[in-house]
């Protein structure tokens, strides 16, 4: 590899990146604008103040006093009372609200008479994330409430306060959270969310990059500021990407840690590595689908939706461990897999640096591809029968 001819190749790149608007918007525009739409988005972090209608059949102080409650919780906001189950669920269907609660008549009567009373919620499906806010709040009151009840009935019979609490709750569940205490979903979606974008442009820039080499027929240009070397010709056109991806990455880990005030648990120089790597890795796979295809427009719709497809495999979403035996072997074949278990190891969990050994290294078989076909892109770069092609 000559040192003259790479950063020729690399000086040649930068101008062609600056002149290029499409090329220039894919490199600095897109990705910046992309970041922006998530920061805002995510930087709430809490779901709260899910609008819900109620409909209070009972109109009873004691009733009152549970509304009241549901009403103070974080995610649950009571914008709707209605008269009616039919009202209420016309306002789900115009997605006005996100949930029923329903107190049926005769709900204070049946405590006072001891008789089981239930309170009823109707949630949507469609939303797992809202549904289960509004399902953990009201479940936290309900259970508040009853205790209450329960502990006036045995205080008014002159149980002492700390017989009384022993009888009605035998047992605390005491829950640790190790990783994000504060549950928030900003932590939880936006890094995943950012890196996920993020690989989209290094997919894309990456295979216009070689490609538009061989669809406009400057394969022999390239190639011979490079002082023939292929080498030199591969590594100075993606060393400009690589170093602004690459700070790209840098600047995802600024707006978590800094501007969404998120805490970085462990090894941020582990974060750093696993960000360069990850830049690396999917430029890796995009030349070997340029090589493989030798076509740009085939190149860039295998590339796209390989680099969309690491979404629904990285286990955020849907956990992997859950995935049927052939989707698990999958996720496996996807640089932002691992990554996904790096960040969460080191940014969220805190795990010790040797933990994400083996995920590194994973990561760094997917620079292997293009070797394997190397051969094949010797031939490409420099046989005209493979330029031209879309």
């Amino acid at each position: 590899m000559s040192g003259v001819g790479l950063w020729a190749v690399v000086k040649r790149e930068v101008r062609e990146m600056l002149r290029n608007r499409l090329y220039c918007s894919v490199v600095f525009v897109l990705p910046l604008v992309m970041l922006l739409f998530f920061t805002i988005m995510f930087y709430g972090g809490a779901i709260d103040n899910l609008p819900v209608a109620l409909v209070d059949r009972d109109k009873t102080p004691m009733s009152q006093e549970l509304v009241v409650m549901i009403e103070a919780t974080p995610g649950i906001d009571i914008a709707h009372e209605t008269q009616s189950i039919d009202e209420a669920e016309q306002l789900m269907l115009e997605d006005k609200a996100s949930a029923i609660i329903y107190i049926d008549k005769g709900f204070e009567r049946k405590i006072y008479e001891g008789v089981p009373t239930e309170v009823e919620c109707y949630v949507s499906g469609v939303n797992l994330s809202a549904s289960g806010v509004v399902e953990r709040d009201l479940q936290t009151v309900v259970e508040t409430f009853s205790s209450g009840v329960a502990l006036s009935k045995l205080s008014s019979l002159g149980v002492e306060y700390e017989v009384a609490m022993a009888d009605v709750m035998p047992i605390n569940l005491h829950t640790n959270i190790v990783g994000n205490p504060y549950l928030n979903y900003g932590y939880y979606l936006a890094p995943i969310f950012m890196f996920m974008g993020l690989v989209i442009f290094i997919v894309v820039s990456a295979t216009y990059a070689v490609g538009r080499e061989l669809r406009y027929g400057t394969a022999k240009e390239w190639l011979g500021v490079a002082g023939d070397s292929s080498l030199s010709a591969v590594v100075g056109k993606l060393l400009p990407l690589t170093t602004i991806f690459t700070l790209y990455t840098q600047l995802i880990y600024s707006i978590l840690f800094m501007v969404m005030g998120m805490d970085c648990a462990g090894s941020y120089i582990m974060l750093s590595l696993g960000g360069a790597l990850l830049v690396i890795a999917y430029q890796s796979i995009a030349l070997f689908i340029v090589i493989v295809t030798s076509n740009l427009r085939l190149a860039l719709s295998l590339g796209g939706g390989y680099a969309v497809m690491a979404f629904t495999f990285s286990g955020i979403t849907f956990p992997v461990m859950a995935m049927y035996g052939v989707a698990q072997l999958l996720s496996k074949a996807f640089p932002l897999t691992y990554f996904s278990d790096v960040f969460i190891s080191q940014a969220v969990v805190g795990a010790p640096q040797f933990y994400d050994i083996i995920d590194l290294g994973a990561i760094l078989l997917f620079m292997l591809p293009p070797v394997i076909v190397w051969r094949r892109f010797g031939r490409v770069v420099r046989e005209d029968q493979y330029w031209g092609m879309e």
